[in-house]
């Protein structure tokens, strides 16, 4: 573990059983932070060194003077003493971070968004960004001793004085800031949705994040992304503790059949009415509102299970879950079972899963998911519905009926998730007026015009073409004046017709015509007619006018992350005089 001198600003590595007494840091990065390089290059204690002159060495400093006034020689800022450039020291880091924080002697938190002491102790604590990101969720449960500081370096109070309203701003249950109870007392469900809707800078960190809540150890893997991060996690949790409160949660953002597994924390959030939730999340509640996860605790009877490992599959092209579960056929229990949302008509339900958490009022009971095993399936072959997981209340009387069993239940293909498509177009050209805009999907379907064009001139006119999915053919139509010059009865017309490439979801030049402006418009000659897919060309008027017709794909930056929602793709389509340099890309077809 390295450390950093409070007085001499070094750095020095110790072995486990020398650690010396030490304070910890817990912060959000900023610009210009100081890093392990930076102090090793040349070492801050020199008052030369370039690492002074950085915006995050102010914070350094302040930190290690409140540090050295407490009477502590060393302090660990993960900014510093982790060597960011390697691997595996960040490897070794994240998997010692809880271990980190639970043995400092105090942790100073410091919150830069919050200028002195008087909004400290106001709404600007509730409204501080600390409390928003996903690394600070264990440096506020893990140490024993926390404090709160402001940019000026002013004191707001500890966790323990403020843990009720800690709790209120982070769902946290309050005992557990006030170490009256050990986390390990807490269903895996509650401590996920403890980080719900908090942020990180790489998106695998939200599972990376977690790993101190749960005491468990696995490598890094950057790059792997955030469903299979999260799908890791899971994976090692329940190999650790074989807490089936992991399937319990709350939302989805599938509609029909549902995966085993949620894809990051959010879905366990239980905050009342959560329009994030409620806006974003298009697709259904799997577990009931009403039922908080500070209730569902470990079923008396199964709570000596031994620990079953879950095994995963998460690729663009599968998203398959299976794990040994005790199974009842559904006919033989039906009657006993409690439903939450008072719909007790379960269509397509064959058989149920009986986990080992429940509810404090039904201990002796278990919750059960509802399932439902196709004919032609295979035996291990199970599809996991939509609705609530029911309660049995009184297991014992099944046991002589149960079947322990390892169970495949496939999920939702990842590369069909998002269903609906918009295509946004727009068009750049040196000299012209848009003169129409003609859109149109196959099948009818939605066409959003963004802004009617005019005779006038108008460089950024755009329009929307909405398909469903990758599998949806798109055709739109795009008439454009050329005005350079000249009155307006005088400009040439041309036509861009624009098809969707289905195999690659791209779209592509289909044919380019010049048509007379007349009351009623019709083609006069193509001018460019590829056959194949083609993002380019250069044309030849009549009038003897060369321009160079292109598509171009533009940046969307409305990506969603959620299922069910639209994705946003958009492509510019720019028309120029032919200038030197340019290649004629297809001859003129009379």
């Amino acid at each position: 573990m390295r450390l950093l001198n409070t007085r001499t600003l070094e750095l020095r590595s110790f072995v486990p059983r020398e650690v010396p007494d030490y304070v910890i840091l817990s912060h959000r990065w900023g610009q210009e932070e100081v890093t392990f390089k930076d102090i090793t290059r040349c070492p801050i204690s020199d008052m030369n060194s370039p690492a002074r002159q950085l915006m995050g060495f102010s914070k350094v400093e302040g930190t290690c003077k409140l540090a050295a006034d407490d009477g502590y020689d060393w302090i660990w800022i993960d900014s510093c003493c982790i060597d960011k450039e390697s691997s595996a020291d960040v490897d070794k880091a994240i998997n010692s971070m809880w271990t980190y924080y639970t043995k400092s002697n105090i942790c100073y938190v410091y919150m830069a968004d919050i200028p002195d002491c008087e909004a400290g102790w106001g709404i600007s604590f509730q409204d501080s960004d600390w409390f928003t990101r996903g690394w600070t969720l264990q440096e506020l449960i893990a140490p024993v001793y926390v404090e709160f500081y402001t940019a000026d370096w002013s004191p707001i109070g500890t966790k323990l004085e403020r843990h009720e309203e800690i709790a209120e701003i982070t769902t946290i249950d309050s005992d557990l800031l006030a170490q009256n109870k050990s986390i390990d007392v807490y269903s895996t469900a509650e401590r996920f949705s403890w980080a719900a809707h908090r942020q990180v800078t790489k998106e695998e960190d939200e599972a990376y994040a977690l790993l101190g809540l749960f005491q468990i150890h696995m490598p890094m893997l950057y790059g792997e992304g955030r469903a299979r991060a999260f799908a890791r996690l899971q994976e090692a949790i329940y190999l650790s503790t074989c807490d089936d409160s992991i399937f319990l949660f709350r939302y989805s953002p599938h509609v029909e059949s549902q995966p085993l597994l949620a894809d990051c924390s959010t879905r366990f959030c239980q905050r009342a009415q959560c329009e994030p939730c409620q806006r974003q999340l298009r697709g259904t509640q799997c577990f009931p509102s009403q039922v908080p996860y500070s209730i569902v605790t470990a079923s008396n009877f199964w709570s000596t299970q031994p620990h079953e490992q879950i095994i995963t599959t998460v690729t663009p092209f599968r998203n398959e879950m299976s794990a040994p579960l005790s199974v009842l056929d559904y006919a033989d229990i039906s009657s006993k079972l409690i439903f939450f949302d008072g719909n007790e008509d379960r269509t397509g339900v064959s058989h149920v899963a009986v986990l080992n958490h429940t509810i404090q009022d039904h201990v002796e009971g278990a919750f059960c998911l509802l399932l439902y095993r196709p004919l032609d399936s295979r035996a291990a072959s199970f599809y996991r519905l939509s609705y609530f997981p029911a309660l049995l209340p009184n297991i014992g009387e099944f046991t002589s009926m149960m079947r322990k069993k390892k169970i495949l239940i496939p999920g939702p293909v990842l590369g069909h998730e998002i269903q609906k498509v918009d295509t946004i177009f727009s068009v750049s050209g040196d000299s012209y007026h848009v003169r129409a805009w003609n859109a149109k999907c196959v099948d009818n379907r939605a066409v959003l015009r963004i802004q009617e064009s005019s005779d006038t001139e108008l460089k950024n006119a755009e329009f929307k073409v909405r398909t469903r999915d990758k599998d949806s053919k798109g055709h739109a139509e795009v008439s454009c004046r050329i005005a350079d010059g000249q009155s307006l009865d005088e400009c040439p017309q041309i036509l861009v017709q624009l098809e969707k490439i289905v195999e690659i979801c791209r779209w592509s030049i289909k044919e380019v015509s010049e048509v007379k402006f007349r009351r009623r418009q019709h083609k006069q000659r193509i001018l460019f007619l590829p056959k194949a897919p083609s993002d380019r060309c250069t044309i030849c008027l009549s009038d003897g006018k060369q321009l160079y017709v292109g598509l171009r794909r533009s940046a969307a930056a409305n990506y969603p992350r959620d299922a069910g929602s639209i994705r946003q793709q958009r492509y510019q389509i720019f028309i120029r005089p032919v200038e030197e340099g340019h290649r004629r890309m297809i001859s003129q077809i009379d």
